[in-house]
């Protein structure tokens, strides 16, 4: 399985009726570029990354945490949690680096910012440059808040589903249960971190929260 296709198994249950992808990239948290050349080394900065799918839609920012492999830079095919932003509370982003080694901080309107890094260069996730290139300029411009609006407000979400006590052993029948309220049958393979590992139907494997996960 690529990047590409295991992101879009990763977000397709996360889509709200009448969401739609824009742009997909994929990014790391990271020190500023100086801090980088002055003071890290490479084992060590591999060590302090946190990387992310970024998902950007017409209602939200959405970032699907990940794993950087050390030895090509791209993202693992690890799901290990997701933030997610209203692109309604965003003011700003602005971009800064050069070459391959670029940033995006994102402005929201409580004052808070995040930055985050971007090698647009770096193809491991499809459309990496374009996220870069275009944007800051939906942001900046309103065009994206807009888009947000004519969107309409998202559903509420599904209530999570009751969990037996304690995590479900390997083997056991369970139910995942999508932010849309769609529900899937799935076998569970094993539990870490707050996650398990389930096979759905197709015979696909992934990770999935514990609170989506229920009795089947």
């Amino acid at each position: 399985m690529t990047p590409d296709q295991y992101l879009q198994s990763q977000l397709m249950p996360m889509l709200q009726p009448g969401e739609q992808v824009l742009h997909t990239a994929y990014m790391r948290r990271q020190p500023g570029l100086l801090v980088q050349m002055l003071f890290i080394g490479g084992l060590l900065l591999f060590l302090i990354t946190s990387a992310y799918f970024v998902v950007l839609t017409n209602r939200r920012l959405i970032l699907i945490r990940t794993k950087m492999s050390f030895w090509s830079g791209g993202p693992k095919l690890m799901n290990l949690g997701v933030e997610q932003w209203d692109v309604r509370n965003l003011r700003g982003c602005t971009t800064s680096g050069f070459a391959n080694n670029r940033s995006m901080t994102f402005q929201m309107h409580d004052g808070r910012k995040d930055t985050l890094r971007i090698s647009p260069w770096n193809r491991k996730v499809y459309g990496t440059p374009e996220f870069l290139a275009q944007v800051p300029g939906l942001i900046n411009s309103g065009q994206l808040q807009q888009l947000a609006m004519a969107a309409g407000p998202a559903p509420m979400p599904p209530a999570p589903p009751q969990l037996a006590a304690g995590p479900f052993a390997p083997g056991t029948r369970v139910t995942i249960t999508a932010p849309d309220g769609s529900r899937y049958p799935a076998t569970v393979v094993t539990f870490a971190q707050g996650q398990y590992q389930c096979t759905l139907g197709d015979g696909a494997t992934h990770w999935f929260p514990a609170p989506s996960v229920g009795v089947a």
